[in-house]
């Protein structure tokens, strides 16, 4: 009672407001949650979940001229635009951990229930230990726990990952160096079957190497992310 009590007192004092309008009453109005750039299933890739791939994908055709690891397969809930951009901006930099179980109640719609049927468990991207001193949570872990709530599945760390430069301030060939040999699966062992989610799939560098990592000790792996770019 006393908690219900002080988080009426704090709503009234200060209302929750959306992280895109500043409108009061919920994190993400309904109004804005409409106008979200929603990746529409039967337009994206079956292989790696780009937004219009379905037919034909410049992301997987390009990543197989050039030789390069394809994080696949891969589902995404949102296009990464400025709406998005603002929404992982507020939960891993504003500190609003509230809206991390909405992102993961957004991304759990997009996954298949074979998928779910599939899978044992739960993972993520582990973040860096300078983002979590920063930030003061590990974002991925928390996002990967809603998740796992929402479709029922335990979240479990099976991925380690070593000091690696932030990858936001990196171009493509910069990220697949940087992620390169960096993430290790020693828990991974006594799976076969895992869903990794993480919040962005940028370049899918960073997603192809914690599939690599779980595939060195034969754990297959899907993947969720919140928004694509």
């Amino acid at each position: 009672m006393p908690s219900f009590l002080a988080q009426a007192f704090c709503e009234t004092l200060w209302p929750t407001r959306c992280v895109l309008c500043d409108a009061a009453g919920a994190l993400l109005c309904e109004s804005c949650l409409k106008k979200l750039r929603y990746v529409d299933f039967y337009q994206s890739c079956p292989v790696c979940g780009a937004p219009w791939g379905r037919i034909q994908c410049d992301v997987c055709n390009a990543v197989a001229r050039k030789h390069k690891p394809l994080a696949a397969p891969c589902a995404s809930c949102l296009e990464y635009d400025a709406d998005a951009a603002t929404i992982v901006k507020a939960y891993k930099d504003k500190g609003e951990q509230r809206i991390g179980p909405l992102m993961a109640a957004m991304m759990a719609r997009v996954v298949q229930p074979s998928w779910v049927a599939w899978a044992q468990a739960v993972t993520y991207v582990p973040a860096t230990p300078d983002a979590v001193r920063r930030r003061g949570f590990d974002h991925a872990r928390i996002l990967a726990e809603a998740f796992a709530r929402e479709i029922g599945l335990p979240c479990i760390g099976l991925v380690e990952q070593a000091g690696a430069a932030d990858q936001r301030a990196l171009g493509r060939r910069q990220r697949a160096a940087n992620i390169a040999g960096r993430f290790h699966a020693p828990r991974a062992a006594g799976f076969a079957r895992v869903i990794a989610v993480d919040d962005v799939t940028t370049t899918g560098a960073t997603l192809a190497g914690i599939q690599n990592a779980l595939g060195r000790v034969q754990c297959d792996s899907r993947l969720v992310t919140f928004a694509r770019v």
